[in-house]
């Protein structure tokens, strides 16, 4: 005869054998998904393109042997761990008499690459730089702004705003919306003495997802370094997806004990966000951690969760889930784990060390859990 315990240690066999999955396959299934957008980085030498680049992903990109040349003033980087596409031109001098054959060079680059059948070699987006420290826009960058314009989506990013005065930056914005009115500016720096309210990454960031086909944006906002407040919000788009995956599993309602494709949702769900949030980028034993405390523990919070939501159920045989429940856990669930990957990530930024075995215990989940069940 088949008891309710027996029923019930059949679940906890299933949720302990989590433990055991395989962190990297669920991940190259995850990859195959994404969609990266290209971006092109463009501007005159010295203006500081390399490093608007590291800054925002956290990578030393223009290091020596990390990209691919595709032409002879553009290079091709395609981090392992970043999914984005980035293109970084090699700059022209102001006033170098080989400047038209960079325009040319640049120009047929991104034509040609838009033209293209295979969509992973499109510039979804260029970041056209404009040093502020130079104090001025040269015909040189009005006819490279004017010919990209008409190819892909555009924006100027004012870089060095720390080496101009207010009344320069003013002249500066002045004649770009006098001679390319339909672009958008971005004013940024590096120095951290420059005021928060004065530069414009949030501005450049928000943008770009703006402005990419649906899915890139979650693929730009994954590759991000320390611009967590962006990351944030995309992820919440994140778990949204899960919690329409989770309510088609769901079209009917199951019992408890046949629960699996609901719990594997939950676990690619997990290991999605923590990829997402760039955790998962450090060593093997980091990752050891995910499989062996976040993984372990998706199914204890997904047993003890559900058997509060489900009124009367006192034993898992005897818990019946519906869409409702289902998307309620999900999106909660969800929330604990990005909350988590959030604080993390903040303290990673600052080159602090987590206790990701602490962060992620089952009781810090649960709460979190209880908490966002109650915001649904």
């Amino acid at each position: 005869m088949i008891t309710d315990k027996w029923k019930q240690e059949t679940v906890f066999t299933l949720i302990d054998k989590l433990q055991y999955f395989d962190y990297d396959q669920v991940l190259r299934r995850i990859h195959k998904t994404v969609k990266k957008p290209g971006i092109l980085v463009a501007g005159a030498t010295g203006v500081g393109k390399s490093s608007l680049i590291n800054h925002l992903f956290g990578m030393e990109v223009a290091a020596e042997g990390n990209g691919k040349p595709v032409t002879d003033r553009v290079t091709r980087y395609e981090p392992e761990q970043h999914d984005v596409v980035l293109y970084d031109t090699r700059g022209y001098e102001i006033g170098d008499a080989k400047a038209q054959q960079f325009y040319k060079e640049v120009i047929g680059f991104v034509k040609e690459a838009n033209e293209s059948d295979d969509v992973a070699r499109h510039i979804h987006l260029v970041w056209y730089c404009i040093s502020a420290a130079n104090k001025r826009v040269t015909p040189m960058d009005l006819d490279l702004l004017g010919a990209l314009n008409g190819l892909a989506k555009v924006c100027v990013v004012l870089t060095q705003i720390d080496a101009a005065t207010v009344v320069e930056l003013k002249e500066l914005r002045e004649t770009l919306a006098k001679k390319v009115p339909d672009l958008s500016v971005f004013a940024v720096s590096l120095d951290p003495r420059v005021p928060e309210g004065a530069v414009a990454w949030d501005g450049l960031l928000d943008w770009s997802m703006d402005h990419l086909e649906s899915g890139m944006e979650l693929a730009l906002a994954q590759a991000l370094g320390k611009e967590v407040r962006i990351k944030r919000r995309q992820a919440d788009k994140l778990v949204q997806r899960y919690v329409v995956a989770a309510a088609g599993a769901v079209v009917c309602p199951l019992p408890m004990t046949d629960s699996a494709v609901l719990v594997a949702i939950q676990t690619t769900m997990a290991t999605h966000l923590f990829n997402f949030w760039g955790i998962s980028r450090g060593t093997d034993k980091i990752k050891d951690v995910f499989v062996n405390v976040v993984i372990a523990n998706t199914g204890r919070v997904f047993s003890r969760s559900l058997l509060k939501l489900v009124p009367g159920a006192g034993t898992m045989a005897s818990a019946v889930i519906n869409s409702g429940i289902a998307t309620s856990f999900t999106y909660a669930f969800g929330h604990a784990i990005n909350e988590v990957c959030y604080k993390a990530a903040l303290k990673m930024a600052d080159g602090e060390k987590v206790d990701f075995t602490s962060a992620f215990a089952v009781d810090v989940l649960m709460k979190l859990v209880d908490k966002y069940m109650k915001q649904k």
